[in-house]
């Protein structure tokens, strides 16, 4: 209708002075509207390149150690090792500030026994500190570089508070090593008391709980045994309680077990003499009775050799746990000799 009123303005000489004042009048008004808005624009782009990029989804894993006697526990540690100290230092806290953005990363350890219900779940790191950090530097309202620079010293501080004898010192010695770990920053001294502590506390519990790893693999004081179907299943469960907590969380259940059960399922009885397919069939049939749904649940088996029984064993066993996780939705399965690099 607009366009059609300009045209009969344009065939009509009666309308030309109106014409002319209002295209006038209009071409002043856009010129000032699209002026106006420029500014806005370019504000609008400013703040959006200096907010802090979102967080990565959090990754949460349970590792899951065999101190029966069919495997050796020593060489299970080992494999799990270079996994561990990742956990441990500053890569636990994630980075978003990073080319690459790193996720935060939660671990816990829990061991086969004789009877899975007996042994500890050791958490030794949790991504809430992470989590609690990032919220912290998005409400300072600093620009990007002030950001990134306070994230980078989280990270260092993480990394070397592990290494220094203030973490075993009195909380307030710990917070000062930690701010001065933490550089030349865009706040003062006072507003880095709060990630300091964060820090100092989440540290200082990754250290308690290291303690607790070293004492029960030196001496479990249970019965040891190879309740494998046990441990599984309380590791899984508390994989999707993460999740619960942390819905968009990537679980991760990773075994150093060569996953013989002689306990609950006696697996070197059931599957003497029967083939790769039958053994399937029996991992099958096992977790049928299995009714919840851990789809979202990664898997990844290390040093499954690590063990003393026969090579015949070994492959019926890891056809019986392949076919066992797919019938519960696990269909993301990985095989390595150790973490390096996990």
């Amino acid at each position: 209708m607009f366009y059609e009123e300009v045209r009969k303005a344009l065939k009509d000489n009666a309308f030309k002075v109106v014409k002319i004042v209002f295209v006038g009048f209009t071409a002043t008004t856009l010129a000032m509207g699209v002026s106006a808005c420029r500014p806005y624009e370019s504000v609008k782009s400013a703040l959006e390149e200096d907010a802090v990029p979102p967080m990565p989804a959090p990754e949460v894993a349970t590792y899951v150690l065999d101190l029966s006697g069919s495997t050796n526990p020593t060489a299970q540690l080992e494999a799990l090792g270079s996994g561990i100290e990742d956990f441990m230092a500053g890569r636990s806290l994630g980075n978003p500030v990073a080319k690459s953005p790193e996720a935060p990363r939660g671990l816990s350890i829990q061991f086969i026994t004789a009877n899975a219900a007996q042994a500890p779940r050791i958490q030794l790191v949790s991504v809430e500190a992470s989590q609690e950090l990032y919220k912290y530097v998005v409400n300072r309202d600093l620009n990007l570089e002030g950001s990134t620079l306070l994230w980078k010293g989280f990270i260092k501080a993480r990394e070397q508070i592990w290494q220094s004898s203030a973490l075993a010192g009195n909380p307030a010695e710990c917070v000062d090593q930690v701010i001065a770990y933490f550089g030349k920053q865009q706040l003062g001294p006072d507003e880095l008391q709060e990630p300091a502590r964060l820090i100092c506390q989440d540290a200082k519990k990754t250290a308690n709980a290291i303690k607790r790893l070293d004492s029960f693999v030196s001496n479990p004081k249970v019965k040891i045994g190879s309740d494998v179907e046990g441990a599984l299943t309380i590791g899984l469960k508390n994989l999707i309680n993460g999740k619960n907590q942390f819905p968009s969380a990537r679980i991760t259940l990773v075994i150093a077990s060569d996953l013989i059960d002689e306990i609950g399922l006696d697996l070197p009885r059931r599957l003497a003499g029967s083939d790769i397919d039958q053994a399937c069939e029996f991992g099958t049939s096992d977790a049928s009775r299995i009714t919840a749904d851990y789809s979202d649940v990664n898997v990844v088996l290390v040093g499954a050799r690590n063990s003393i029984a026969s090579t015949q064993l070994l492959d019926r066993v890891g056809s019986y746990w392949s076919c066992y996780f797919n019938q519960i939705g696990i269909t993301n399965i990985e095989e390595k000799s150790d973490l390096s690099g996990f």
